[in-house]
């Protein structure tokens, strides 16, 4: 049994062999909440969620569960000419100055790490606060920033905010590092790309919202803007006079200081002590109040005050609830949650508390969660309406299928999502991989993950379906490869009704449409009887490439 599941019952007090029995939730129920919380939901992870006895017990272990961190590589020279010199192996560029390491390693975490619900929500919260390997090239400088959204799934968002602001990578990728004060001849103004995006992608988004993530309307009927260009220069001006830290120091000694992508940036103090790189002038920030006075900062604070008042101006923003809370129901649960929904969700942000859990301190992230997962909406054996769900992105698509089949990988994956749309950790701009906003085409429903579908697209998810079903996927000679064993299904092959039964159960929570049973039975009874081999490969074949399957309810 893999030692993730084996801590279900370590935490609760219980061990394998004993005289626990199955708790009064459903298998069905589980399989469904492991779908949403976990990257797939294997039998052993079934089984002792079920012994735990309450999804509510379930969630608790997740939450006691370590991270499983990224390894930083050592930054390399800035050129792979120098890094990679003439004679080196033909896949240190690969292997030095590109994401190929953290997306190996992302796969093996989502696959076999203990703390799956961590790593679910930090795979979350990285398409919501968004840096790309396309301008962080390498694995050394990427994984710290990987790190903090792990850290930090399960903590407080006022403090992930705080941390992912001084994550060197997102001062690159943003330009808030080395963010110099206005020059005195006027010809240079501070960056405002991270003040930007912070607002409008990172917390509070463009338009005042309702709690249940509706857009507040004014009197004449329009949206209410969240900020100007007056807040985006307030803000831009905060983050002046931060540089890289000195290795394992919170300190500067030069601004710009040299590159360090391992140590939190860290504000540059001249030999006196001043913060001369940082404005001191008034700074106007963000109003806590439709149509309200806007706040401001005064002139001549330090820097690092500036810094820790801002950020608690956008936490304090009654947006954030609801515009952080709807975008993690559509990672974890479904693209159109209803406005109760997002709204019981905005209250456990706001309170800290929900279920039982969190501290009861706004922002407490283990209350947001368990709001989500313990909604009502979110539970039971299957959603109540036909448009829950989600489509399964790429990413997700080819671990869950994994990880349910219980298969064995090194984790060179990352070809097979890139073929199908989704090139990991080279989200194509600070906006993700797609736009969360995405409409479904046809339909007036939310779709984000139908932003990287197409025909093409679905061509590579089926021909992935088939080299995994039909023998082994492999993307190069580097690689050992990914596969399973296909005999447990075979032997309910000689049992059609029992096969169909099986992977309905396993693979859907026993949602499968009756029509879809209907046809999987007719096709299982066109392979002879005695090729159960055949037959098992056929029948898991049509369910991963089916539409049902595709789609997470």
């Amino acid at each position: 049994m893999p030692k993730q599941h084996l801590l279900y019952f370590a935490l609760a007090g219980l061990t394998m062999g004993s005289a626990a029995t199955a708790g009064s939730i459903s298998q069905a129920d589980v399989t469904r909440y492991l779908e949403q919380s976990t990257w797939g939901p294997t039998s052993d992870a079934v089984t002792a969620c079920q012994k735990l006895g309450s999804i509510d017990k379930c969630l608790a272990a997740e939450f006691k569960i370590p991270a499983t961190l990224y390894r930083v590589p050592a930054e390399m020279p800035p050129s792979s000419g120098l890094g990679c010199p003439k004679g080196s192996p033909a896949t240190c560029p690969r292997d030095h100055y590109s994401q190929y390491p953290n997306q190996v390693e992302f796969f093996k975490h989502a696959l076999t790490g203990h703390d799956q619900l961590r790593q679910r929500v930090a795979y979350a919260l990285h398409q919501i606060l968004v840096v790309s390997g396309v301008k962080i090239p390498q694995p050394g400088y990427y994984a710290p920033y990987l790190n903090v959204l792990l850290d930090d799934a399960f903590g407080n968002f006022r403090q992930l905010l705080e941390n992912i602001t001084l994550n060197p990578a997102m001062g690159h990728y943003l330009d808030m590092v080395n963010n110099d004060k206005p020059s005195a001849n006027g010809k240079t103004s501070p960056n405002e790309n991270y003040a930007r995006e912070v607002l409008q992608l990172f917390s509070i988004g463009l338009n005042w919202l309702n709690d249940d993530g509706s857009i507040l309307l004014d009197k004449q009927n329009q949206p209410i803007p969240t900020y100007d260009q007056d807040s985006i220069e307030g803000f831009a001006h905060v983050f002046t006079g931060w540089t890289f830290a000195n290795r394992n120091s919170s300190s500067a000694s030069h601004f710009p200081n040299p590159v360090n992508y391992a140590d939190p940036m860290a504000l540059y103090r001249d030999s006196k002590g001043q913060d001369i790189h940082h404005d001191k002038s008034v700074k106007t920030l963000l109003s806590l109040t439709p149509g309200g006075m806007v706040t401001t900062l005064p002139a001549n604070q330090d820097a690092e005050l500036d810094l820790k008042d801002a950020l608690d101006n956008i936490f304090n923003h009654p947006n954030v609830g609801p515009y952080i809370g709807k975008q993690l129901i559509q990672h974890l649960v479904t693209s159109n949650p209803s406005p109760d929904y997002v709204s019981r969700v905005t209250q456990a942000f706001n309170t800290g508390k929900s279920h039982g859990f969190g501290s009861g301190k706004r922002g407490d992230m283990q209350a947001v969660i368990a709001a989500i997962l313990l909604d009502p909406s979110a539970r039971g054996s299957a959603p109540a309406s036909a448009n829950f769900g989600h489509l399964r992105e790429p990413v997700q698509f080819v671990v869950n299928t994994l990880k349910t089949l219980n298969a064995h990988s090194d984790g060179f994956l990352n070809p097979y999502t890139h073929i199908m749309g989704q090139d990991l950790f080279y989200p194509a701009t600070v906006f993700n991989y797609y736009p969360h906003q995405y409409q479904a085409p046809g339909t007036v429903l939310q779709g984000p993950e139908f932003g990287i579908d197409s025909s093409t697209n679905a061509l590579a998810h089926e021909n992935f379906v088939n080299e995994l079903v039909f023998g082994k996927i492999q993307p190069d000679k580097t690689s050992s490869g990914s596969g399973f064993d296909l005999t447990p299904l075979s032997k309910l092959a000689v049992n059609p009704t029992e096969l169909v039964a099986q992977l309905n159960r396993q693979f859907m929570h026993g949602a499968m449409s009756a029509y879809m049973q209907s046809e999987l039975l007719t096709a299982i009874n066109h392979v002879p009887a005695k090729e159960t081999k055949l037959r098992a490969q056929t029948a898991l074949y049509l369910v991963l490439a089916s539409g049902q399957y595709q789609i997470q309810r």
